[in-house]
């Protein structure tokens, strides 16, 4: 988590203008209900998913974000996704936009319906998305089965492609101004220039396939 920490605060003054398809998102995961009380945005970034929330808390791994979010919105705590540094049934909303493809979600999800005492809403690219680029993008199957062994009851569940409005180098810059261009794929290695040329030309379209659901969890 660390690699990720530190590529998302050094991405933190760039992202809000490179990162479209996750803004787009959170404003389509917040139209999908009306949140009202308190409420917990995990890995909340610069904040998307908290904009017109009155009662809302930010975590993120990454301090660099952490400093625009409490500017923005006030309060903000340093925490992993996967141990979550408050009492379970905390929040009565939990929402979570473009974070979980980064987390063990068997792990993640759980955790997230723990602090939650009303309805988690997500919002995650799943897999299918860049097929070009081997990101280990979590299955929707696998996402499924983990919330059915939850105490959760499943509202809505959907699949969405949304489009990523960039090509060529400028797609690469996409990943690299939002702090997502680590793959764990690659294992570390060094990537060629050509090696990047090649996949980036193999791309007609480039596109996540995202998944939303919203649960009430039930306690």
């Amino acid at each position: 988590m660390k690699v990720l920490s530190l590529r998302f605060s050094k991405a933190c003054s760039s992202y809000e203008e490179w990162a479209i398809p996750q803004r787009y998102c959170a404003q389509r995961l917040r139209s999908l209900a009306k949140i009202e009380g308190t409420a917990l945005d995990v890995g909340c970034g610069t904040g998307f998913a908290s904009e017109g929330l009155e009662k809302v808390l930010g975590v993120d791994i990454a301090i660099g974000m952490l400093k625009l979010y409490k500017g923005r919105f006030g309060r903000a705590v340093l925490g992993d996704i996967h141990r979550l540094p408050f009492k379970d049934g905390s929040f009565d909303w939990v929402i979570s936009s473009f974070a979980l493809h980064w987390t063990h979600i068997n792990r993640s999800i759980p955790e997230l319906i723990r602090v939650c005492k009303g309805n988690l809403l997500c919002a995650l690219p799943v897999e299918g998305s860049l097929p070009q680029f081997g990101f280990p993008f979590p299955k929707v199957e696998d996402i499924e089965e983990v919330l059915l062994k939850e105490k959760v009851r499943i509202k809505s569940f959907f699949l969405e492609e949304v489009p990523i409005p960039f090509r060529g180098w400028d797609l690469v810059r996409f990943f690299h101004y939002t702090g997502s261009s680590y793959n764990p794929h690659f294992n570390g290695d060094i990537i060629s220039k050509k090696r990047i040329e090649d996949m980036i030309k193999a791309i007609d379209k480039a596109f996540f396939k995202v998944l939303f659901f919203l649960c009430e969890v039930r306690k």
